[in-house]
């Protein structure tokens, strides 16, 4: 967002009204209403892009940046002491990004008593699982990777595992150990797999996914954000000078100097790993890598 937006952005229509409702500081509809704010105007501003939603009921300036702190007093706003946000919203209190959300939608609120896999259930906690994030008692960094392990789908579940370990959270050794404690629960055996490949050097959910799409293929065991000549890759193979990379990632001239070096790089987008067939990329991939070998012997 250019300077002169956000300049915009701050003065229409809260900054007058600011020592009645804090423009840096989520707030509710009926604040918003008790300074001068009706609904109308509120809906209107969310069209615009003025405020977000970050959850149902709870909307912020879109000018405010989006810390750990925010979204914890958003969170506060709709939760209470009886309550523990578990799942995907404490992945996103703790600042992990999940794939497959609409960043423009509300994140689900998800708390103690509600999980995707059973909604109402009462869910045991060591004392070690939970933490406070301000005021909002949540799931640990480690505990909720160990449920969103088990409880997502595999794409979703890696991005969440990879997420917790580039936060550098806890150590990829702490994430196995715990590993043991969910023994004959449901979606253990994914978790098992999944956090035996969990990286933190994953750039986003979609170098997550793709790397998830690769150990699918027939193809050798790939180095997670391989650097060749100062350009970095998603997957790498140095002894084949095979790699991918997320389109946008590299210029034109540093694919062309990859390719000077012997090394041909498969471009997928971000897009096209997370929303097409899962195995037309894993196709894909083999394919490239298949050619490739060819051309090096021939």
């Amino acid at each position: 967002m250019d300077p002169a937006t956000a300049s915009a952005l701050v003065a229409l229509p809260l900054d007058p009204i600011s020592p009645r409702l804090p423009v840096e500081l989520p707030f509710t509809p009926a604040m918003a209403a008790g300074a001068g704010i009706g609904l109308a105007v509120l809906d209107r501003l969310l069209r615009e892009g003025r405020v977000r939603r970050l959850l149902r009921g709870v909307y912020l300036d879109a000018t405010v940046p989006l810390t750990v702190d925010v979204r914890a007093r958003a969170l506060r706003l709709v939760v209470t002491d009886r309550h523990v946000v578990t799942g995907a919203t404490a992945a996103w209190l703790h600042g992990v990004t999940l794939p497959g959300r609409d960043p423009h939608a509300p994140v689900p609120l998800e708390v103690s008593g509600r999980s995707p896999r059973g909604a109402g259930r009462q869910v045991r906690y060591a004392d070690h699982d939970l933490q406070k994030v301000g005021e909002v008692r949540c799931t640990s960094p480690l505990r909720t990777a160990l449920d969103l392990g088990r409880d997502l789908a595999p794409d979703r579940a890696l991005a969440a595992l990879d997420g917790f370990l580039a936060l550098r959270a806890f150590p990829h050794t702490a994430l196995m150990a715990e590993v043991a404690r969910f023994g004959g629960r449901p979606g253990v055996a994914q978790l098992r797999e999944l956090a035996a490949v969990a990286d933190g050097r994953a750039e986003g959910p979609a170098e997550s996914v793709l790397r998830l799409r690769w150990l699918h293929g027939r193809l050798p065991t790939p180095t997670p954000a391989a650097v060749v000549g100062g350009s970095r890759l998603a997957l790498g193979l140095e002894v084949h000078r095979f790699g991918a990379v997320l389109s946008g990632r590299l210029t034109d001239p540093e694919l062309r100097a990859l390719s000077a070096r012997g090394w041909r790089v498969v471009v997928v987008s971000p897009d096209r790993v997370l929303r097409s067939d899962p195995d037309l990329v894993v196709g894909h991939l083999e394919r490239e890598f298949h050619l490739h070998l060819l051309d090096q012997v021939g």
